[in-house]
Formats: structure tokens, sequence, C-alpha cells
């Protein structure tokens, strides 16, 4: 398993191999109304502009967050993709200038339909003499990198049994993989993983902004599906699918 340890340290190896300044691994999470983003690591990137950029939500007009699709890709500054995207966000490139970062390229990597990995490569203008950066190189250090971040995520997930439930829930192969939860719907498997972490019924409704009422009506059909009658059963049933 990687550590963050180790995700830092290729990051930091990766921007001095390819002669950046500056590198940013994050991910956004589409899963609510509102999109939120999750650092990672970061080298070289001031505390301002992360600040600015989570804060403000740049990321949301991030050019390379929107174009993210199921598939790893690296795409360099510059590419017509980005291009048009960029043109029409004003706020990103004035956050671009503000800051002094001239963007490399970045990689994207759908984790989930409603969750994207994205690590973005800049330099500085105070170099002007430097060497051309290898993209050869940088797109395949990229590629180690979103495996190792995303093997990270995975793995920290799975030591818990409610992360388990959830990720599953949220994996578009999840439904064609015998198991109690496969039959749950997206809401029931949201509730279990919930009360897999010890959370009363209160707390389940609060969390997901739903009456407790329904709560229970969902743990009703939940007991039928799985044919059980309590949430000690539920627990057990679900953690034995998962491992």
């Amino acid at each position: 398993m990687y550590s963050i340890r180790d995700i830092a340290g290729f990051t930091d190896q990766l921007v001095a191999d390819c002669g950046l300044d500056t590198a940013s691994v994050f991910f956004v999470d589409q899963s609510a109304e509102q999109a939120r983003l999750s650092y990672v690591h970061h080298f070289g990137v001031s505390g301002e502009a992360q600040h600015t950029y989570a804060a403000r939500g740049v990321f949301m007009a991030d050019p390379f967050a929107r174009t993210s699709t199921c598939e790893t890709q690296f795409i360099r500054w510059g590419d017509p993709r980005i291009d048009a995207l960029a043109d029409e966000s004003d706020d990103y490139r004035a956050f671009l200038a503000q800051h002094d970062i001239g963007v490399v390229g970045a990689l994207s990597r759908r984790v989930t339909s409603r969750l994207s990995l994205i690590v973005g490569t800049h330099c500085t203008s105070r170099s002007p003499q430097r060497p051309a950066v290898p993209i050869g190189l940088l797109e395949r250090r990229l590629r180690d990198l979103s495996d190792m971040v995303v093997s990270h995520l995975f793995e920290d997930l799975l030591t818990h049994s409610a992360g388990q439930i959830a990720l599953r829930s949220a994996l578009p192969c999840a439904s064609g993989r015998p198991g109690a939860e496969a039959s749950l719907s997206r809401r029931e498997s949201q509730i279990a993983a919930l009360i897999c972490e010890g959370k009363q019924n209160k707390q389940v409704a609060y969390q997901l902004a739903i009456s407790e009422f329904t709560v229970e009506n969902h743990l009703r059909r939940m007991y039928r599906k799985l044919g059980i009658h309590s949430r000690a059963a539920l627990v057990a049933q679900l953690s034995r699918q998962v491992h």
C-alpha cells in the first residue's frame, strides 16, 4: 500500500526530474449538489493560491477538471480542448496570472462517475532560460503517480466496512457482482454505509438531508430484501459480503 509520504516523495521527484516549478494533486467530487475539492499533495504551490483555488471555486472553472473522461488522459496547455474552455473562464485565467502559474499540462482520471483525480503541473515565468519540459517522461511519471494515488484511496477505503460498501455502490460494475448489497438501491446503500459506521437513525437522516421516518422506512425495506430483522444483522451481513 502506498502512503501519503510515498505520494508526496514521488511528486516532488517528478517536479525535479521534469524541470517543473510546481505541481498539485487533488480530487474533484461531484457527488453532492455542489462540487467539492480535496487536496492530496502540493509542491511549491503557495498557501494563498491553494486557498483561492479551492475556497473561491476556481477549480470549478478549471478546463482540465471539466475535460475529465473515463480514460486517464494527459493534456498539454494549448490543446484546443483546453483553449476553448479556458477562453470561457476569465476567473481561471486571472487566477493563473495573479499567481504566476504557467500551466504545462495536467493528467485527469475519472475514478468513479462522480469523482475525478487531477494532477496539474506548472512552470513560472521567473526562469525563462530553463530547458524544455520532457513531455514524454512527464506523462509516464504522471500516470504512475495517478496509479499510486488511486491505489492509496482504495486501500484506505477497503480497510473499513462502511468505505467498502460506499465504494461498491459507487462503482458502475458493482451491480454486476453477487452479494447482499447488490440488491440495494443507491439510497439504501448510502444508509447502510452510515449504519455500518455506527450512526443512529437521527444522524443518518441529518447527514442525508432526509427525515428520520424515511430512514426507518428504508431500513424496513432493506431488512425484507436481505431476510434479516435487526441493525446488527445488517452490519454483519454487509461486512461479510465486502471481505
